[in-house]
């Protein structure tokens, strides 16, 4: 008796040799692309379409930078700022206290990661426990002169607050330390005003529609 390899599925007839076969696999692979392509075009757009419903109307120290609040060259030279974020939550008044303290502690992270940098290079022969904690110390004395510059809610419930620091506020700060000697003061606090005032932000977006609630200090 002849073995034959045609088979039925659903009552139809199904040839299964190799040449059939692949014919049977390509048919399915075309069939089967556009559905894989149109499911990630949506994923895409709607990612897309999610970001910019949440960034609709933000203001520039959101969308371009925090420093792009300030004006002009030299009162952003002047600040050392800082951005927090806080989901929807229907307390709004938790919202906003998270958002603040979150743009606190990217101030204190700029501030220690260049203070730090700068000890560092003057002294190696330090240990890393001493050196961060004496950076620590110097941040944590010029946080509490930290101002709520503005706080801005997104159509969509997210949170954004904007703090600011006087570069001035730190330069005191190491000035007023007892661990240097007055040189090594007077030395340091110069070089951290430079390498503060340097700081740059980076644009992600270009929206230049604010609408924000002012506040005062902390």
């Amino acid at each position: 008796m002849q073995m034959t390899n045609r088979r039925e599925w659903k009552g139809l007839p199904i040839d299964l040799s190799h040449r059939h076969i692949a014919v049977y696999l390509l048919a399915l692979v075309l069939l089967m692309a556009p559905t894989g392509c149109a499911s990630s075009d949506q994923g895409t757009q709607g990612t897309s379409t999610g970001m910019s419903e949440r960034l609709a109307g933000a203001p520039t120290w959101l969308t371009e930078g925090c420093r792009s609040h300030w004006k002009t060259a030299q009162a952003r030279r002047a600040v050392v700022c800082g951005v927090g974020s806080a989901g929807p939550n229907r307390n709004r008044v938790a919202a906003r206290d998270t958002a603040i303290t979150r743009a606190r502690s990217t101030i204190a992270r700029s501030i220690e990661v260049t203070i730090e940098s700068l000890v560092r290079v003057e002294d190696s022969n330090s240990g890393d426990g001493d050196i961060h904690e004496f950076v620590h110390q110097l941040t944590s004395r010029s946080l509490p002169s930290c101002q709520l510059e503005s706080v801005w809610r997104s159509e969509t419930g997210e949170v954004h607050a904007l703090v600011s620091l006087q570069v001035a506020k730190v330069e005191r700060s190491v000035r007023e330390t007892r661990v240097l000697s007055p040189d090594e003061r007077a030395d340091l606090a110069k070089r951290t005003v430079e390498a503060l005032a340097a700081l740059d932000s980076k644009p992600d977006d270009h929206s230049e529609v604010p609408r924000s609630e002012n506040g005062g200090g902390l």
